[in-house]
C-alpha cells in the first residue's frame, strides 16, 4: 500500500542533518460552524471569531521567538500553519489576512519558514465556491494542504455529517472535493467512523475509492460509546474491504490507513514515545489567544467537563504563571510508562494503538492518563489485518508472515471460533510456506 508523503515528512526527507520535527500551529480562527456533526469533538461551539491583530501578535512571536515562543517551538526546520474552526471558512477574509502577513514578515526577515512553510485547511466544504475561498485557493494553492471531509457514501456521510436543522451535507462537500480534483489538485481524505455509522463503512471506502481517491485515512473515534458488537461489526467490514482490493488487484495503489505491516504487535519497552502530538509537539491559538498544547485541550473542546488546559496567552507569552508551568511540566514528563496501565504498556498488541491526548486529559483530568473506550476496536483491527496481510502475501507470493499476537480470548469476544481457526489457518499456510521454502 502507498501512502502519500506528509509534509513534515517530506522535509525530514530533504533536510536529514536537521534532526528537529516540523512543528504544526493551529489558529482557531473561529468556534462557530455551520454544521452539528453528531461525532464533532467540539462539544461547546460559539460564536467567537479571531481578531487580526491577535493573529498578527501570535506571528510576530513566532518569528522573533519572544515571550518563550522560541524555547517552545524549539529549531523547527519548516512550519505548519494550520486553520481551524468550528468551520475555517467562515473566516476566509481573515485567513487570507494572516497568510500574507505571515509571507511578508518571514521574507522580510529572511526567516527560514519563508520557503519553508505550508498552509493547511480541513473544512467541510459548505462554502468551498464562495467567490473569496476560491480566490484564496486559487492564490495560496502551491503552499497549501488543502481537503474537504468526506465520510465515505452518501448513507454513511449523511448519517453524521448534517446541518443544524438535521438536512444532509454529503451532496454539497462531494461537490466541493470533486471541483478540487477536477481542477488538478491533491483532495486528501478523512473517514470518520463512529457506533453510529460502523455498518458502512465497506462501502464508503469503496465509493472512495470509485471517486478517484487513494490515499484514504480512516479512523476510528476514541470518545466513549464502542460497545463490542461495534468490534466485530469492524471486523466483517475490514474483512469486505481486504476481498475488495485482493480481488480487484487494487492492494499496491490504494492506501487505507486501517491496515498496516507494521502494526499490531508488541512495543519495545524501551520505546517511551507518545503516539499523539498534544503534549507540547504542537501549538494552538483560541480566538481570545490563549495557547494551548492542542485544540482539544481549549474550553470549545471541554465544555464544562475540565478546566481549559492553557499553557500562556498572547500577552505575556508561554508558560506566564503557575498554572501554565505546571501544565507545560506534566507535558514535558509525559511517557508511554507514566501514562499506560500495565495492561497498556505491555499489550501484545501495542503497535499502532492511538490515543489523544486531549481527550485523556477530558476524561480522566490529566493528559498522562490513557483513556481506553477505543481498545476493542484496535483488536479488531488486528485481526483484519492478518486476514488482509496474509491473503496478500499468499496473492503475491511473497515470503513473509504476519503474525497473530492477538491473545485467543479477545479474539472470541469479537469473532466466532471457526472465524478465529479460518485467520491461524491463514498464519500456518504463510509459516509452512516459508519452511518449504
Amino acid at each position: 500500500m502507498k501512502k502519500t508523503e506528509q509534509y513534515q515528512d517530506m522535509i525530514s526527507r530533504l533536510f536529514p542533518e536537521i534532526t528537529e520535527r516540523t512543528k504544526t500551529v493551529t489558529f482557531q480562527v473561529t468556534d462557530a460552524c455551520n454544521l452539528n456533526c453528531t461525532y464533532c469533538y467540539q462539544i461547546n461551539k460559539g460564536t467567537r471569531r479571531m481578531k487580526f491583530e491577535t493573529a498578527k501578535t501570535v506571528i510576530d512571536l513566532l518569528l522573533s521567538g519572544e515571550k518563550g515562543f522560541g524555547e517552545y517551538i524549539g529549531d523547527s526546520p519548516a512550519i505548519v500553519i494550520e486553520f481551524i474552526g468550528g468551520e475555517p471558512f467562515m473566516e476566509i477574509e481573515l485567513i487570507d489576512k494572516i497568510c500574507d502577513y505571515f509571507l511578508k514578515k518571514s521574507i522580510e526577515l529572511n526567516h527560514q519558514w519563508a520557503e519553508k512553510h505550508i498552509f493547511s485547511i480541513c473544512s467541510n466544504g459548505v462554502l468551498y465556491f464562495d467567490k473569496r475561498v476560491q480566490k484564496f485557493l486559487k492564490k495560496h494553492k502551491n503552499n497549501l494542504s488543502f481537503s474537504i471531509t468526506i465520510d465515505g457514501n452518501k448513507e454513511l456521510h449523511d448519517s453524521c455529517r448534517v446541518f443544524h436543522d438535521g438536512s444532509p451535507s454529503y451532496d454539497i462537500a462531494i461537490a466541493g472535493a470533486q471541483d478540487w480534483i477536477a481542477k488538478g489538485n491533491y483532495m486528501g481524505s478523512k473517514i470518520t467512523i463512529a457506533p453510529e455509522n460502523i455498518e458502512h463503512t465497506f462501502d464508503a471506502i469503496k465509493h472512495m475509492i470509485s471517486l478517484g481517491y487513494d490515499d484514504i485515512n480512516a479512523n476510528t473515534v476514541y470518545e466513549e460509546g464502542w460497545e463490542q458488537h461495534h468490534a466485530t461489526e469492524l471486523y466483517y467490514q475490514m474483512k469486505k474491504v481486504s476481498d475488495y482490493l485482493l480481488e480487484n488487484n487494487l492492494s499496491e495503489d490504494i492506501y487505507i490507513s486501517l491496515f498496516s505491516e507494521m502494526f499490531f504487535r508488541p512495543k519495545s519497552e524501551e520505546d517511551q514515545l507518545n503516539w499523539c502530538g498534544g503534549t507540547g509537539s504542537m501549538l494552538a491559538i483560541d480566538p481570545d489567544g490563549f495557547l494551548y498544547p492542542c485544540i482539544r485541550y481549549m474550553e470549545s473542546s471541554l465544555g464544562c467537563s475540565r478546566r481549559p488546559f492553557r499553557i500562556g496567552n498572547i500577552n505575556d507569552g508561554i508558560k506566564s504563571n503557575d498554572e501554565e508551568a505546571n501544565n507545560l511540566k506534566c507535558l514535558d514528563c509525559i511517557t508511554r510508562r507514566s501514562q499506560s496501565t500495565d495492561e497498556c504498556f505491555y499489550c501484545p498488541i501495542a503497535e499502532g494503538c492511538s490515543w489523544c491526548s486531549g481527550y485523556n486529559y477530558q476524561v480522566n483530568g490529566t493528559p498522562d492518563s490513557r483513556a481506553t473506550y477505543s481498545c476493542e476496536m484496535h483488536k479488531a483491527r488486528a485481526l483484519a489485518n492478518v486476514y488482509f496481510w496474509s491473503k496478500y502475501y499468499e496473492k503475491e507470493n511473497i515470503d513473509k508472515t504476519y503474525e497473530l499476537h492477538v491473545p485467543t480470548e479477545w479474539a472470541l469476544n469479537i469473532i466466532p471460533k471457526e472465524e478465529l481457526d479460518m485467520i491461524k489457518s491463514l498464519e500456518r499456510c504463510a509459516v509452512m510456506e516459508e519452511t518449504r521454502n
